[in-house]
């Protein structure tokens, strides 16, 4: 009896332990045309041990904050970045490739993506708590940028990327 108490009890543990890791997911609607967000790609070079690899292209998503009224603190903004490394550098390093799905355009109208006003109009120290664990700068959420000129033909591509602060000095 005190056997099938504590297999019952592991098992409440570990499905506990295994839902408190499911991350929501937060979605951004970007616009390179609006004024506050700007987009770059860039791709990394072929490593010796495969020089033929077809390295995907890499990008930075800037998006302007709310501004600040102390004059002297740096208003760089958020960065979100979608980073494509080498066969090599993951052999070498670990980890796994962003995220690139593609989904029916129609994807959008069931999801609430965030906008340009979002990060204009809430402060900064909410905005980082939207993405970030509550006591520290960990990113807590899966986060994927819908790009503007991706959605073509009635699909669109979700970019997985990785959230910055803005400098603060």
């Amino acid at each position: 009896m005190s056997m099938k108490i504590l297999t019952l009890f592991t098992m409440i543990l570990l499905s506990s332990s295994c839902l408190s890791q499911i991350k929501d997911t937060v979605y951004i609607y970007f616009d390179s045309t609006l004024v506050g967000m700007k987009k770059v790609s860039y791709k990394m070079f072929n490593s010796k041990k495969y020089p033929d690899e077809n390295i995907k292209a890499s990008y930075k998503y800037f998006i302007d904050k709310k501004k600040n009224e102390n004059k002297y603190l740096y208003d760089t903004g958020y960065t979100f970045t979608h980073f494509n490394q080498g066969k090599s550098e993951y052999e070498t390093f670990g980890g796994v490739p962003p995220l690139k799905i593609i989904k029916d355009s129609c994807f959008i109208k069931k999801k609430k993506p965030l906008n340009i006003d979002f990060f204009l109009t809430t402060d900064y120290f909410k905005v980082c708590k939207t993405f970030e664990k509550e006591d520290n700068w960990e990113q807590d959420v899966i986060i994927f940028i819908i790009d503007k000129d991706e959605i073509k033909d009635g699909k669109l591509i979700l970019r997985e990327v990785t959230f910055s602060r803005p400098a603060k000095e």
